[in-house]
């Protein structure tokens, strides 16, 4: 990184190389922190605008610029920190023109066209070093402004793309039956435990159909089977007995990876638990009193992830 040092201050020091007007407010910000003197590096570096200097400028931006009075640099960057807002775009732009114009560097319109970066998919591919070696932009407060906005641009293009992709797929994903709330507090669905076994391998998701067969063979004519209240959240299953109210047992929802109905018994569903101390995984299964009750319990654990 170039900068421009005390050795290099120029007659002209309003920095409207290209058309536009001084912006006034670094010196009066200065001169509320008695920091007039070192205005005129400020301003040539092009820190020439407080309201871009949260997020940018840092300590060595100072040392370089030849300002080494640790009282000057402590009360410079720290009422940048607490005085001063971090810009953020709240739109995307739809030109060059009306970007630079919101990060007030439009004085360098001519040289993102010339150069054929003149679109904002385009701006949103610029490297750093191509601010100096394509665009000659020297200032490091410019080129540092660029950069923050091009990565906020990046990020604010992501949350709109990610947006878009919801918008396509609403209505094709699976019907929830709760809201967030709920499942953050919990909400419980009834179902006979026929107990659980050891699952091997990568291939343990279809292990779970055999299991659930197996398990529920073991059990005798007229045999009862214990029955559980699931408390399904977002941190993950409970499981409370029935008659006692007691909590017997807690799966964390990172601990959980696989959720299915039986194929043979639409009343039987089961998921996969994780025992990272013993490295184990165990198919736990259960059978509703209803179909409807065995594919809204699996839906509700599969929305438990989303929340």
């Amino acid at each position: 990184m170039s900068y421009i040092t005390e050795l290099d201050i120029l007659a002209d020091i309003s920095m409207t190389e290209e058309g536009g007007e001084e912006d006034k407010s670094l010196e009066l910000w200065l001169k509320t922190l008695d920091l007039q003197e070192i205005h005129t590096m400020m301003q040539l570096n092009g820190w020439d605008n407080i309201t871009y200097l949260n997020g940018t400028i840092v300590k060595e931006d100072l040392v370089t610029m030849g300002i080494n009075n640790e009282k000057i640099k402590r009360k410079l960057l720290k009422s940048v920190e607490e005085e001063l807002i971090s810009f953020k775009h709240g739109n995307m732009p739809g030109t060059v023109e009306e970007w630079l114009a919101t990060i007030d560097l439009s004085k360098y319109l001519n040289r993102f066209n010339t150069n054929r970066m003149g679109s904002i998919n385009r701006v949103l591919e610029i490297w750093e070093v191509e601010l100096t070696s394509i665009l000659n932009i020297e200032p490091i407060g410019h080129r540092k402004r660029i950069m923050k906005s091009i990565r906020d641009l990046r990020n604010l293009q992501s949350s709109l793309d990610n947006e878009e992709k919801k918008k396509k797929v609403k209505g094709a994903g699976p019907k929830w039956f709760h809201k967030a709330d709920d499942l953050l507090r919990g909400v419980d669905y009834a179902a006979r435990y026929f107990g659980c076994a050891k699952v091997d391998g990568p291939e343990s998701t279809k292990q779970a159909g055999v299991i659930c067969q197996k398990l529920q063979g073991k059990i005798g004519a007229g045999q009862k089977v214990p029955e559980y209240r699931l408390r399904i959240s977002a941190e993950g299953i409970e499981f409370i007995d029935k008659q006692t109210q007691k909590l017997t047992c807690k799966y964390h929802i990172e601990d959980i990876s696989f959720v299915s109905r039986d194929k043979a018994d639409l009343l039987v569903f089961s998921f996969i638990s994780s025992d990272r101390k013993l490295n184990i995984k165990m198919c736990h299964v259960f059978k509703a009193h209803t179909r409807n009750q065995a594919f809204e319990t699996c839906t509700t654990i599969a929305q438990s992830f989303e929340v």
